[in-house]
């Protein structure tokens, strides 16, 4: 009995050890360790833990990325553009002489010259930094090539105003009946242009395809003519999406119709998605629908809407590719696009997604 009493004496003193060492394990985590016990994690020899630190960036700040017009082409586009210069037609559509169509017809009338000799021909190669063009004898600098970029701008179209140029609307048609232009609007940037470099000629803007008079919504507009038909051209597939406001409540059965498609221009066209925003997210009226086009034909989701007796109050674009409109920009006001804003549009990824159509209350997002 006495050794059986023994031994029971050194087990609890052994258990009563261990209890101070777990005690101070503890302690030392929580804070309330006693002078002298280590500082760190559960166990004593335990290092403290915590955010691994952010190295010191070390030499200049890295320059970040401008999106230009070479970004569309491949390396060996780019090395053939740099040898073999661009035609004179397009050099003086970039240097703010006139559209395209115009540049060739000022070439064929002889007006433009070429390091001092007459040229004729629109396709006549052109280098911009070793060439000197001049038309009727003045020297032209300017345009694209003063501000080293291309310049993305993303507007709020109001209504009523027309998505074509000066030189459309003094050739008379349908232009000339409405005096108001989308590129009118940009004439705070233009007098800008005008301090920071004057005397040079402004940049050529393009709206990246065209709104009728009475659509309002995003609209794209640059000075970066080969972006411009990129994104514009039916093979990029580039998707539009459009709200229509209309009288009454559209019905499954006009929903199901609108998104079986119709003819437009005496071609079949078929939305990529049609979806009522009744009991939308965004807590807006029930009398809406929510229309994904592709083919961007010209009054197509007007001509869709009306084949299935869908009255339209109200037409409004907000998204083109992954790219969407702000909701907090104000109706005829315009932004500046950050260059990862222009990758959106082309962005594939972005404009297919399948949560982007769940996000009808966020429409405005970017």
């Amino acid at each position: 009995p006495r050794r059986l009493s023994t031994t029971a004496a050194a087990t609890r003193a052994a258990a009563a050890e261990r209890a101070d060492d777990w005690g101070e394990g503890v302690g030392a985590g929580t804070g309330g360790a006693a002078p002298g016990s280590r500082s760190g994690g559960f166990l004593p020899d335990s290092k403290p833990s915590g955010p691994t630190p952010t190295p010191k960036r070390v030499g200049p700040r890295p320059v970040k990325k401008r999106f230009t017009g070479e970004d569309a082409l491949t390396p060996a586009e780019i090395r053939d553009k740099a040898q073999t210069g661009i035609r004179l037609s397009k050099a003086l559509q970039q240097l703010g002489v006139a559209s395209r169509r115009a540049s060739e017809e000022i070439i064929f009338a002889g007006r433009v010259q070429v390091n001092g000799f007459k040229v004729i021909q629109p396709q006549h190669p052109v280098i911009l930094r070793q060439d000197t063009i001049q038309v009727d004898g003045k020297v032209i600098d300017g345009g694209v090539e003063m501000t080293k970029q291309h310049m993305y701008f993303l507007i709020n179209k109001p209504k009523g105003y027309l998505c074509s140029n000066r030189s459309e609307r003094s050739g008379g048609g349908a232009a000339n009946d409405n005096g108001k232009l989308v590129l009118d609007l940009f004439e705070e940037w233009r007098e800008t242009f005008r301090r920071k470099y004057p005397g040079k000629l402004i940049p050529r803007l393009f709206t990246v395809g065209r709104l009728d008079v009475n659509t309002t919504g995003m609209l794209l507009v640059t000075t970066d003519g080969q972006w411009c038909q990129r994104v514009a051209h039916p093979s990029s597939e580039v998707v539009k999406s459009y709200i229509i406001s209309t009288g009454a409540r559209a019905t499954k059965n006009q929903i199901l119709k609108m998104a079986s498609g119709t003819d437009v221009d005496g071609v079949h066209v078929t939305p990529k998605h049609v979806e009522s925003l009744e009991g939308s997210r965004d807590g807006g009226p029930a009398n809406r629908v929510l229309v994904d086009v592709v083919d961007g034909r010209n009054r197509e989701v007007r001509v869709l809407a009306q084949s299935a007796g869908v009255d339209v109050k109200k037409l409004k674009r907000v998204r083109v590719g992954g790219l969407r409109m702000p909701s907090d920009l104000p109706i005829g006001k315009y932004i500046n696009l950050k260059p990862h804003q222009v990758g959106y549009v082309l962005d594939k990824g972005l404009m297919n997604n399948e949560k982007s159509m769940e996000a009808k209350g966020k429409m405005g997002m970017y």
